[in-house]
């Protein structure tokens, strides 16, 4: 959970774009080399692992390890669960799980503020908007200040997948080039991280664009907004209407109809007895 920032006068409208060499490179090794080598490595098989991984690593991992575990710290469990969900998290090639929350935090910060940078809220045109947040990060005069709760930025493992967390799709890359050869690499790991990637500037662009708004935040720049008939694609996340409300609720679906797999991978869990509790908006703890 996020106190208030230690910076109050930091203005969230007063920074610049810098290129992002990592994130970038990483980018566009992945959607070059998917696009050389995947037509021609296409097979049942490499299809349904690479979908399948990716599947996986954004639901359980992103979605609930990342998102709703470590970012919001909205369900309990032991903590070797959480490090494993977030090690998941970390395989869809976002970044690591310290800096991503902090640029999550960063970013709803700015978006609860009165204005902020176009960069926080996806202003731009979908094409300029690809080019930027693929690539670009931004840099504020200051360096912004959370304090939390937990203790997930002392924890040894996560501080370990903070620091590998590139290196950590190397394994992948030897073992699946051991049993499915050039196809296998191309389609399980490339072409799933280009996936991920682009999935996730997806959802960021068009749920905070249009959508439904079932829920005002008061005085927040920019609204979150519901884009339910591809929230089974999305792990619940596009139901942003609903999580800009509650953001410390594990359950992202709140209106009847909705799509939420995050949140039937938290009940799976929980139903195992692996998740102690979880919050609910309005209807308590499950």
């Amino acid at each position: 959970m996020i106190y208030s920032p230690e910076i109050k006068t930091l203005d969230p409208c007063d920074g610049r774009l810098a290129w992002a060499p990592t994130k970038s490179l990483l980018f566009i090794t992945c959607l070059t080399v998917f696009l050389l080598f995947g037509y021609s490595t296409y097979s049942p098989t490499n299809t349904i692992v690479s979908f399948s991984l990716t599947i996986i690593t954004l639901s359980f991992g992103h979605s609930v390890g990342l998102h709703r575990g470590m970012i919001h710290d909205s369900f309990s469990s032991s903590i070797q669960l959480k490090r494993f969900l977030i090690y998941l998290g970390v395989l869809t090639g976002l970044g690591g799980p310290l800096s991503l929350r902090y640029f999550h935090d960063l970013r709803d910060w700015a978006q609860r503020s009165k204005a902020c940078h176009p960069y926080f809220c996806h202003y731009d045109n979908i094409f300029q908007d690809f080019l930027i947040q693929n690539n670009c990060t931004i840099q504020l005069k200051e360096k912004q200040i959370f304090r939390y709760e937990n203790e997930y930025g002392q924890d040894k493992v996560i501080l370990f997948l903070e620091k590998t967390w590139l290196w950590q799709q190397v394994p992948i890359i030897a073992l699946f080039g051991y049993l499915g050869g050039l196809g296998l690499v191309v389609w399980g790991v490339f072409g799933r991280l280009f996936t991920c990637i682009l999935g996730h500037w997806l959802v960021g662009h068009y749920a905070h664009k249009k959508g439904e708004l079932v829920r005002v935040v008061p005085g927040a720049c920019t609204q979150g907004y519901n884009v339910p008939f591809i929230s089974l694609l999305t792990m619940g996340e596009s139901l942003h209407n609903n999580h800009h409300a509650f953001p410390e609720s594990s359950k992202f679906s709140l209106q009847k109809g909705e799509l939420d797999p995050g949140w039937w991978c938290i009940r799976f869990l929980s139903s195992i007895g692996w998740i102690k509790t979880a919050n609910v908006a309005e209807t308590g703890r499950v």
